[in-house]
């Protein structure tokens, strides 16, 4: 069986000069690499506890694979995916990746700076979630506005909040397979109350 370190050689090699090529390679990264990147990021954290969340908060941007990590990695009951109106691929690639039936995912297209109606719609679903069990919310994905908003809403309903580092290679516009490492940011409450 091939590796992650060799299929990512292989990938690095591909022609990615023409719109064709470049399809090819990014159907190459998702199906090959993104799988076993995500393989070899749940194995790392395998030993930490972790919490369980009946619900996770995701926020997509143009980057689906960075926010399917923590997903895999920490197995909410539900997921809610924020996104705007022109993520129609990535969402679908993600769904795809995550493999969660209907019932247990639902997607909301929030306009781009409308920070108040992501406010409205956070709080809506945690309240819901909250009589079930904790959520957590993943801001890697999403504008800086978003992420932003996110955060203050998830330090007000007392949510956790998680971010994915992983190196970004311009050249290819990926990140790099294998680099992936989680963060989860301390509680407001923990610290300043």
């Amino acid at each position: 069986m091939i590796g992650l370190e060799d299929k990512k050689e292989i990938w690095l090699g591909l022609p990615q000069d023409t719109p064709e090529q470049q399809v090819w390679a990014d159907n190459y990264y998702d199906a090959e690499l993104v799988p076993m990147a995500q393989e070899r990021f749940v194995g790392h954290y395998a030993t930490e506890k972790k919490t369980s969340y009946y619900g996770m908060f995701l926020l997509l941007g143009s980057s689906w694979e960075q926010v399917a990590f923590n997903v895999k990695l920490l197995e909410p009951q539900n997921v809610h995916v924020l996104c705007g109106r022109d993520h129609d691929i990535q969402l679908s690639l993600l769904c795809s990746n995550l493999g969660l039936d209907e019932g247990s995912f639902c997607v909301t297209t929030i306009q781009e700076g409308d920070a108040a109606a992501l406010y409205r719609v956070i709080r809506k679903q945690h309240d819901i979630w909250d009589s079930m069990g904790r959520s957590a919310i993943d801001i890697t994905g999403g504008s800086p506005l978003m992420r932003t908003a996110a955060a203050m809403a998830a330090a007000y309903l007392d949510i956790d909040v998680y971010r994915l580092e992983s190196h970004y290679m311009p050249k290819y516009h990926h990140y790099e397979p294998g680099t992936e490492r989680m963060q989860r940011l301390p509680s407001v409450q923990s610290i300043l109350l």
